[in-house]
């Protein structure tokens, strides 16, 4: 997650320079406050809630290279996330979304947030209540691990059954759990198992998924040797759900509700905001992706213990609810904007030998300033904050860095936005990437489109 000083490059748009519009100033409050919650993170190899539901499973992506996923479970997935992110615009009035929540070393991400924790799911069919612990037993698995982490003994499961983007069935439940203590100490044991497995490098402590024979992208590219008589015993999360009540009244309003927000929404057609950052990149990786390079994964036994890593602990270590997405203004992008205390933020790290001041921040790092505003301009939002690490930095002092980003007016991102969005859509209907911006010239190094983009561009002084 390294950052490198940028080397400015011409702008063959001659758009109006945003540059003017940006204050920035340090916040030595939130640089303390961070410092303190970093001088204490442990540098541990944090796991997911939903490793917890299958450890097995989990073992197998944290250790192998990413395997193929099949294309229709991918036409899925990718349904599925459209549709989470129409009933993130939906639920957004009820309480924070996607809040993210670490405790111990296990991090979730919740999709609502109010009194409760409200977990939701798409399906292709939705069940009654009574039939969810046997035949969800993941969803009401990880709601109560949902419940454990916030403390709330009382959580909502909302099944939503759609089809082409169109909602058949909404199931909402409430589901009590007793003893939230229990359901913790089986979330530090799996996790425990997990951990175990992954130093040794050994599956065979491991329970056996229930993705069995079910379409497990493992199993069918051959990676994972389960044979479907590993052990599998019975769930001590499940008994602690002693009540589960149906909410029709829910399902009514939030049916009605979603059919709305789908009628009038359309699929973002900006992926991520790096698209209106390096256009030129983003035209050639959609246009002619190059082979993936192979995802740099930890040996057996390793922990996740670089800069970057021990940043994301301390932000996501703070109070319940610190760390959430912001709710977009319009459709676009379909990436998400997670905001700290209410606003968005960028965490960063760079091999800098000294940290930018407040004046400096525009000049040595545009694109910081510029993705920031883009972020501030859909969610309605007029400032935000770059948190920065400093790799090379010998004393905890100087290795963190917050800069607060205001933008006055902040309409300017959001026609910036407009008309780059627009030139990457008629560069892409034209097949005519040369109206488009050139990318930075740190990037020219390491460019895989190099020569077929011809953009011109000298390497800039690297820091990595």
């Amino acid at each position: 997650m390294s950052t490198e000083v940028v080397v400015s490059t011409p702008n063959p748009t001659k758009e109006p320079d945003w540059r003017g519009s940006v204050v920035v100033r340090e916040d030595p409050e939130l640089v303390a406050e961070l410092g303190r919650r970093l001088a204490v993170t442990s540098g541990e190899r944090s796991l997911g809630i939903t490793d917890l539901i299958a450890t097995r499973r989990a073992f197998w992506r944290l250790t192998t290279p990413p395997v193929a996923v099949p294309a229709e479970r991918q036409t899925r997935l990718n349904a599925g996330r459209w549709l989470h992110r129409a009933l993130g615009s939906v639920l957004a009035p009820e309480g924070l979304i996607e809040v993210r929540v670490r405790r111990g070393g296990l991090v979730g991400r919740i999709d609502v947030l109010t009194d409760r924790p409200i977990e939701v799911k798409t399906t292709s069919f939705a069940v009654g209540p009574m039939e969810l612990v046997s035949d969800r037993p993941d969803h009401v698995e990880q709601l109560a691990m949902y419940c454990a982490l916030v403390s709330r003994s009382t959580g909502r499961l909302i099944t939503v059954a759609a089809h082409d983007a169109t909602v058949q069935e909404v199931r909402s439940v409430d589901i009590r759990f007793q003893d939230l203590a229990a359901i913790w100490a089986e979330m530090e044991r799996r996790a425990a198992a997990l951990r175990s497995g992954l130093a040794s490098g050994r599956v065979d402590g491991l329970p056996r998924c229930r993705w069995f024979d079910r379409g497990c992208e493992f199993q069918s590219e051959k990676v994972c040797d389960c044979t479907g008589k590993e052990a599998d015993p019975p769930s001590r999360l499940l008994k602690e759900a002693t009540s589960l009540e149906g909410r029709p009244e829910v399902d009514r309003a939030l049916a009605e509700r979603l059919s709305k927000e789908l009628g009038s929404a359309r699929r973002p057609q900006i992926a991520r905001f790096r698209d209106l950052i390096y256009p030129r990149r983003a035209y050639y990786e959609r246009t002619n992706p190059a082979p993936a390079a192979e995802e740099s994964r930890p040996t057996a036994g390793g922990s996740v213990s670089d800069l970057y890593g021990r940043m994301v602990e301390a932000v996501e270590s703070g109070a319940v609810g610190e760390v959430a997405r912001l709710p977009y203004r319009s459709d676009e992008p379909e990436e998400e904007v997670v905001g700290f205390r209410g606003t968005p933020y960028l965490l960063r790290t760079s091999r800098a030998w000294s940290a930018p001041r407040p004046e400096e921040i525009v000049g040595r790092f545009p694109q910081y300033a510029l993705e920031l505003g883009l972020r501030c301009a859909t969610t309605g939002t007029r400032s935000g904050r770059v948190i920065l690490g400093f790799e090379r930095a010998e004393s905890m002092e100087d290795r963190l860095k917050v800069y607060e980003v205001g933008f006055s007016p902040v309409t300017a991102f959001a026609r910036l936005f407009r008309e780059r969005a627009a030139r990457f859509e008629r560069a892409l209907q034209e097949r005519a990437p040369s109206a488009l911006e050139a990318c930075s010239g740190w990037m020219y190094a390491d460019c895989p489109y190099r020569a077929e983009c011809g953009c011109g561009s000298e390497p800039g002084r690297s820091q990595r």
